[in-house]
């Protein structure tokens, strides 16, 4: 698949495929801090992401998630996507339940570790599941809490809108990679970017680069 480049270097071209021996390690490189990554198209729903995903995006997602230590989303998202554990990275589940999360990330043996912030002593049929124990505090308080005791320097989001503006509104982001997809022009790619950032409630940020393949759009903003 040809990635071309819109900002800053208009017109260039790269060639990205399954592996990593690509150019992506140049373009979402390893970050110490808090990286959101998300996926939306303007017609779809915030409630799950096949819509709007493709298959680039899902090599762009594989690959920000090997560069990181720690992946983080919420028992709502990992529903709604019926998400697996990542071979890449362990996960936080975030969830205020201890009712069973019927998603394979949980019912699957996985080589990653999964934290689960459910009660002490729950067993799961993943054996690499681990509930950590139920948290008092907000989201991202607990979340900077954990990933400084665990030494988890560089960190993914995969979460939804009001869990990502909790972060956002507690200084946490640092990093917004934006996928906006099923959109033909530049000028609607970037009003629905630029939207999808205030709703976040970022209002300092910098556009890093802007990549473009076909009608999906990819997105990097460095927060500040």
């Amino acid at each position: 698949m040809i990635l071309k480049e819109v900002y800053p270097n208009l017109g260039a071209s790269h060639l990205v495929s399954k592996g990593f021996t690509n150019p992506l390690v140049e373009f979402y490189p390893r970050l110490n801090g808090f990286r959101l990554n998300y996926v939306l198209s303007p017609e779809a729903s915030e409630a799950t992401s096949d819509f709007s995903t493709n298959e680039l995006d899902r090599i762009i997602l594989k690959f920000i998630r090997s560069q990181s230590d720690l992946i983080i989303t919420t028992g709502k998202t990992a529903r709604s996507e019926n998400l697996n554990a990542s071979s890449y990275a362990p996960m936080l589940i975030l969830t205020r339940s201890d009712e069973p999360l019927e998603i394979p990330a949980v019912n699957v043996q996985s080589e990653q570790k999964v934290y689960l912030t459910q009660r002490l002593g729950m067993i799961y049929p993943n054996t690499n599941v681990l509930a950590i124990g139920t948290f008092q505090n907000e989201a991202p308080t607990f979340c900077a809490e954990f990933c400084r005791v665990n030494r988890f320097d560089s960190v993914v989001l995969e979460t939804g809108i009001s869990t990502s503006t909790g972060f956002s509104k507690a200084g946490l982001i640092n990093e917004v990679d934006l996928t906006v997809t099923r959109v033909a022009n530049q000028e609607t790619a970037e009003k629905v970017a630029v939207d999808f950032l205030a709703n976040l409630q970022i209002d300092n940020h910098n556009l890093v680069h802007l990549l473009n393949h076909e009608d999906s759009w990819f997105f990097r903003f460095d927060v500040r």
